[in-house]
């Protein structure tokens, strides 16, 4: 009864998250390859984390897993408390993984933290999934976890363009050089045109719809690094599913 109790506590938190003006963030972390059997149902993982970055003792945290090619992967694992701090690692004693998966390297554990004093745009949500966004040269535009101690409106917007230029370029170079991949898009806000061609005509409004696919479905997304123009283009030729706004 206990167990259920704190499981739905830590549900109604998550719940709660999405509300706007709250004071915390649920942030997901990848766990070590340390992972240990404490009892035949509760497993010891392991997070690394930057020093400026702090848990506190008894944080629950929830287990998911990280897309690997199979969708069915990318369920919850369990939950528990981090039971030891030791300087930059934290243990977490997991349990309840109700799953057919078992606990891996990479899996995504998820816990609130303070909210700091950065410009809460849409990059610090992607990367709260623990995302990395690449450009076509795999040079990353954010990194995962400083972006939540200095961020501001004006780097925000500065790495959208960056972002958005990659797309286009990433387009434009594929029409010059293989000019067979320009595949018509069949579904959605795009029928009609041309997978590259939209590429090359990337705008900001074009973005936010991409990201906000992503944030409100970002499992397979999650724990990963991506191309950006990749995974745009992906999302194009699937029709380009977006997030219906009340």
């Amino acid at each position: 009864m206990k167990k259920t109790l704190t499981f739905l506590l830590l549900i109604n938190s998550i719940i709660c998250l999405a509300q706007p003006d709250t004071s915390r963030v649920l942030r997901g972390f990848p766990i070590t390859d340390y992972i240990i059997d404490l009892t035949d149902s509760s497993k010891l993982v392991q997070l690394e984390i930057p020093d400026e970055i702090k848990l506190v003792e008894n944080q629950i945290g929830l287990l998911y897993g990280v897309y690997d090619g199979n969708r069915e992967v990318t369920v919850q694992k369990g939950y528990g408390k981090c039971q030891l701090m030791k300087g930059n690692y934290y243990y977490f004693a997991i349990g309840n993984n109700e799953s057919k998966y078992q606990i891996k390297e990479g899996d995504l554990l998820y816990t609130f933290m303070a909210k700091t004093n950065i410009y809460d745009g849409i990059l610090p949500k992607l990367a709260s999934h623990f995302i990395r966004l690449q450009d076509v040269y795999e040079e990353p535009f954010y990194d995962r976890y400083l972006i939540f101690l200095k961020w501001t409106k004006t780097d925000e917007e500065k790495i959208l363009d960056s972002i958005i230029s990659d797309i286009k370029f990433t387009g434009n170079y594929f029409i010059e050089n293989n000019p067979s991949m320009d595949k018509p898009i069949t579904t959605g806000k795009y029928t009609g045109k041309k997978t590259l061609t939209v590429m090359t005509e990337c705008s900001k409004t074009d973005l936010i719809y991409f990201f906000n696919y992503i944030i409100a479905r970002p499992r397979l997304y999650a724990g990963k690094e991506w191309k950006v123009s990749e995974i745009f283009a992906t999302w194009l030729s699937e029709g380009a599913p977006m997030v219906i706004s009340e």
